[in-house]
């Protein structure tokens, strides 16, 4: 009998101890996404694979059935001008090689390392849901480029003054917004949104070095007289507005309410 209580004693305080573990468990880590977390999950998983693709189909597949023949937007002012004659290379090759590296290389290894490496406890799950929104990020922006690149169909700078370095293609007329900008500042501003609401000591680190990249970036991409100074700079201001505002989105942070006359935006930021 006696031995019987010790073992139901033990029993009790091990359950508590659990308890008490998975109640601060889950008063420490804080979900992205209101409602079951596997649905919401699969939702967001689901819409950032098919933008995904759908930005892959039009870049490939179906780039020549989409892009537009002639320019639409063939003239340049005299400030996209000016820039491109002070600060285009003569190996415009090798800088769009580092613009590349930039973007598609650097940008992204930087700012998830850093977001993996800021809770080095943390579970499959947390990691899921701080990548996750980031790369939606990604997708969203991306495809958003994409789009207004085929509606524009403005004259690229290589094109604009015949530059021997470059032959004809199905790119010549996608200049606007420049989509390497909008990738490095996308991730910067994404992860750096979600290290805010979490908290970590990676904030400014990810501010900091992806700041760095992206405008590196921008700066070598009017280099490679691929892109015009208003190119970079809408593409890196449609990247950093969606870095702040899709993940607000996603944890509901944002809301469109009614107001007298029409509608407005309310969040925490």
């Amino acid at each position: 009998m006696r031995y019987s209580r010790q073992v139901r004693a033990a029993a009790v305080a091990l359950v508590i101890m659990l308890g008490a573990g998975q109640a601060h468990a889950e008063k420490d880590y804080i979900p992205w996404y209101k409602g079951p977390y596997g649905k919401n999950r699969i939702v967001h998983l689901t819409v950032t694979l098919t933008l995904g693709v759908m930005y892959l189909g039009q870049a490939t597949v179906f780039q020549k059935q989409l892009i537009s023949k002639d320019c639409r937007w063939c003239e340049a002012p005299a400030i996209d001008r000016s820039a491109r004659n002070n600060l285009v290379w003569d190996d415009v090759k090798r800088a769009g090689f580092l613009s590349s590296i930039d973007a598609y290389v650097l940008a992204p290894a930087i700012g998830f390392t850093l977001l993996i490496i800021s809770d080095r406890d943390a579970s499959m799950s947390r990691l899921i849901d701080d990548i996750l929104p980031v790369a939606e990020t990604v997708a969203i922006s991306q495809v958003f480029v994409a789009a207004v690149k085929l509606i524009t169909a403005r004259k690229r700078p290589y094109v604009y003054y015949n530059n021997p370095a470059y032959n004809s293609s199905n790119e010549d007329n996608l200049s606007f917004p420049s989509g390497h900008s909008s990738l490095g500042f996308a991730i910067t501003a994404g992860a750096a949104t979600v290290c805010h609401f979490r908290h970590y000591w990676t904030e400014p680190y990810v501010w900091a070095t992806g700041i760095a990249l992206s405008v590196s970036t921008e700066y070598l991409r009017m280099a490679a007289d691929r892109h015009w100074l208003s190119d970079v700079v809408i593409g890196g201001a449609v990247g950093i507005g969606s870095g702040l505002v899709i993940p607000r989105l996603m944890r509901r942070d944002l809301k469109i309410v009614p107001v007298p006359g029409g509608a407005a935006v309310v969040g925490l930021f």
